[in-house]
């Protein structure tokens, strides 16, 4: 199988040699395995578990977007994505602070909703951390 992990900004992974895939789908999570139907699902914020051919993992936090597969190729396109082994703590919690600062001004209820859903991404990046 074949991925490539494209965020808002960049292009975080590419490869041709993938055993599964494991996604946080909007109805829980899913598992693409070679040969799965075609398909295209919303997801959620949660972690990306690419499995290679070769038996290495490599683990992304993603901030929802939707996912793609088409004859074993699958293209995630993430609202927000990073590497678990990027994140750095610091840039977190200032994240985190800003977001609380700004839910509390009086703002349009989409802008709300919008920071309440940063928040959340913050705090899952926070957590897989501390794990």
């Amino acid at each position: 199988m074949k991925i490539k992990i494209i965020s808002a900004t960049k292009e975080l992974y590419s490869s041709d040699q993938i055993k599964s895939v494991l996604l946080p789908g909007s109805l829980g999570q899913m598992q693409l395995l070679p040969g799965h139907a075609n398909l295209l699902s919303k997801l959620e914020i949660g972690e990306v578990v690419v499995e290679t051919q070769k038996g290495t993992k490599e683990n992304f936090v993603l901030n929802g977007g939707f996912v793609v597969n088409r004859e074993d190729n699958i293209v995630i396109l993430a609202d927000d994505a990073a590497k678990r082994e990027d994140l750095v703590e610091k840039e977190i919690e200032e994240s985190i602070n800003q977001a609380k600062a700004k839910i509390d001004k009086d703002l349009p209820p989409s802008e709300i909703i919008q920071l309440e859903k940063q928040l959340r991404y913050e705090r899952f990046k926070k957590d897989k951390l501390s794990k």
